[in-house]
């Protein structure tokens, strides 16, 4: 029935209706083909884009969730802690733990030696132990980014400060820990990034750091023996098990579409010629003085006879460990003792610096044309599986207007 009377109105009313719809319906591809141009058009204007080898993830401001305290080693006890208490013995010791915002937000106890939940079913990923100088080294590849406030420059990052008593001898009587200082803790985030000499605002309109930036840069690095390693600053990672056994874990703290994971490409060593890609190109691009002190950082020489003296002292407490991983000990021990002193009692710290942070503008031109000389390459794939995903830093960062046009 309805085939026939659509054919007994084919030259009727039901005809004219068709063809208007077939011009409305014309009319309406024109037009959103119109509409597609001029948006094509308003994005170009616009210069929208996305930062190729720029990760990011969430939507708040970055934080850092940390905590320091000053801790004497003269006041253990234990075999275990021979080799600290021999080498620093009651001298300043500035220790940071960073934590990711479950274990600094959790309720947590030491039992056997391990941190643990102190209430039933609660989990939590793990933290971070770091000497003052360790802390130094990783906060060398992190840029906290900043924005104005009355005309003074600001931390977009914000510490977030824990207040966990650290265990550091236990199993005796009564054991022995460390309570956290919140200034000791911003003293040595000074250290790193002065801009925490500072006032902190930790609220303010979204529209006032609306182009800070966080930034964590990652370098791969190369090896032979097929192992994933990453450097950040002078510390390196491998993955994926310092994320899965939460070394990484503070870093989920910064998921923020405020933060990038910025990619500087693949590093290398060459120790035979005493040289890395650090090194080189500080040499090629005129900053003899920050490729001496990464030379020397990277490839120490002969012992000074004050680190001999610590190096007989550390021999004499721990005679089962070699000669070579005591060396090496000596050298962040004595970088530790000296930054730990003119943390708490002032002095000179930046003697004591790592080089990318004592030579602060060689590390900015390095960190600036990698990511030129990167701009059109793509990560391994394995360093988005292995950390940028399961730290949340999976996003692709897009940018509204890009600040060059």
């Amino acid at each position: 029935m309805r085939t026939a009377s659509r054919q007994e109105s084919l030259s009727g009313s039901e005809g004219i209706y068709e063809s208007f719809s077939d011009m409305v319906l014309c009319t309406l591809i024109v037009l959103i083909t119109l509409v597609v141009v001029l948006a094509l058009n308003v994005v170009e204007q616009l210069n929208v884009y996305i930062e190729p080898n720029h990760f990011s993830g969430g939507a708040a401001r970055p934080w850092l969730y940390l905590q320091a305290q000053n801790a004497d080693y003269s006041k253990t006890t234990t075999e275990r802690l021979a080799l600290e208490r021999a080498v620093f013995d009651n001298n300043d010791f500035v220790l940071i733990n960073l934590f990711s915002p479950s274990s600094a937000l959790s309720s947590t106890t030491v039992k056997n030696g391990q941190t643990i939940s102190a209430k039933e079913g609660q989990t939590f990923t793990g933290q971070s132990d770091l000497t003052a100088y360790n802390f130094l080294q990783l906060a060398a590849g992190i840029e906290p980014g900043s924005f104005p406030v009355d005309g003074t420059q600001t931390a977009l990052m914000l510490p977030k400060f824990a207040h966990k008593h650290i265990m550091l001898e236990y199993g005796e009587a009564n054991g022995y820990s460390v309570t956290p200082e919140n200034k000791l803790a911003i003293k040595t985030m000074a250290l790193a990034w002065p801009v925490y000499n500072s006032e902190l605002f930790p609220r303010r309109a979204a529209s006032d750091y609306l182009n800070a930036r966080t930034k964590i840069l990652v370098e791969v690095l190369e090896s032979e023996d097929g192992i994933h390693r990453i450097m950040i600053g002078h510390s390196v990672f491998t993955l994926p098990q310092d994320v899965e056994n939460g070394r990484l874990s503070w870093l989920s703290g910064f998921s923020s579409g405020l933060t990038e994971m910025v990619y500087l490409g693949n590093a290398w060593s060459d120790p035979e010629n005493q040289t890395n890609k650090r090194i080189e190109y500080f040499d090629q691009n005129g900053f003899s003085d920050a490729a001496k002190a990464y030379r020397s950082f990277s490839f120490p020489g002969t012992l000074t006879s004050n680190q001999k003296v610590l190096l007989k002292k550390a021999t004499t407490a721990r005679p089962d460990l070699s000669t070579e991983r005591l060396e090496k000990y000596i050298l962040a021990a004595e970088a530790q003792r000296a930054l730990s002193t003119a943390i708490v009692k002032g002095g000179n710290a930046r003697a004591h610096f790592p080089p990318l942070l004592a030579h602060r503008d060689a590390w900015k031109a390095y960190t600036d044309q990698c990511i030129k000389d990167e701009i059109d390459s793509t990560p391994p794939q394995w360093l988005m599986t292995e950390f940028l995903e399961p730290l949340g830093f999976d996003q692709a960062v897009i940018r509204g207007l890009r600040e060059d046009a």
